[in-house]
């Protein structure tokens, strides 16, 4: 068994389920369908950490190669659903394009696999991920102007963690050209503590994943409140003005009885709308 290796996936493991819980909270309290994604790409990544866990803890070799394959493909698939989850906070993202992908990065890995075997087909997937993942979170820096407006604040937890990513790539890179296979509950590790700087990323790129989602969610919640409460405002005083110039009209003047009923329907009616509006003010968060 790989010590390093296994506790650093059982911490990964932890923080994901972590990650689960939170996207499960933000599904059931907003009631929004875009969150199960996210808690698919959750599931989908502790799923990762169990099976390399297990990989480490089994002798059968068949087994073990299998374990670690799912291992990979489930970092392939989850981290690929966690970007996603990211970038629809500032990009339109439709479901039928994340079905027909998440379906690609199944088939891709399966082929290489059958084709050249399982070093390369785990090493193709742990490298997909990242250039997957990065191209994705690219889109946040082209667009600046669109994504700062959308995220707000958050905006610092973003950068933070592309750059702890694309340290972790470079060096996860020079470990690949070393001969290492991190991906493999079996490989064999010379320089254990290189292999926990990198480990040691993965860890602070999930706990600043889970921070910024929360951050995400906050912001939007906040902003989306903030522009109802701004619109309620204006439609109380739109009506308001309506009720006031009802009342200026039939003050101190000969109103016929019919007319006046009308006005008093109509202030009846209005009073009603400010009545609604004023519920739905107090229901905001």
């Amino acid at each position: 068994m790989n010590y390093v290796l296994f506790f650093s996936e059982v911490a990964l493991g932890f923080i994901r389920l972590i990650g689960l819980g939170v996207g499960i909270d933000f599904l059931l309290s907003r009631k929004n369908r875009r969150f199960r994604g996210q808690v698919a790409g959750w599931s989908i990544w502790t799923l990762a950490s169990i099976f390399q866990i297990f990989a480490q803890n089994i002798s059968n070799t068949a087994l073990t190669e299998l374990l670690d394959f799912l291992f990979a493909l489930c970092t392939l698939i989850g981290s690929f659903l966690i970007a996603i989850s990211i970038i629809v906070y500032f990009r339109p993202v439709s479901i039928r394009f994340i079905f027909s992908f998440t379906i690609l990065l199944v088939i891709l890995p399966l082929i290489v696999y059958f084709l050249l075997g399982i070093e390369i087909a785990v090493n193709f997937c742990i490298f997909l991920s990242f250039i997957l993942v990065g191209g994705l979170y690219t889109i946040g820096i082209i667009e600046a102007t669109s994504f700062k407006a959308q995220v707000g604040p958050s905006i610092k937890w973003f950068y933070a963690m592309i750059g702890t990513a694309i340290l972790q790539f470079l060096l996860y890179l020079y470990i690949s050209l070393e001969g290492i296979n991190l991906g493999l509950s079996s490989v064999e590790l010379e320089n254990e503590v290189l292999v926990g700087v990198n480990n040691s990323f993965a860890i602070a790129i999930l706990v600043l994943t889970v921070v910024l989602l929360i951050h995400l969610e906050n912001t939007r919640s906040n902003l989306y409140n903030y522009q109802l409460k701004d619109k309620y405002s204006h439609d109380l005083g739109n009506i308001l003005q309506v009720m006031v110039s009802a009342f200026h009209f039939i003050e101190g003047k000969d109103v016929p009885l019919e007319e006046k009923e009308k006005i008093m329907d109509l202030l009846n009616q209005k009073s009603q709308e400010v009545s609604e509006l004023i519920q739905e003010i107090r229901s905001l968060e």
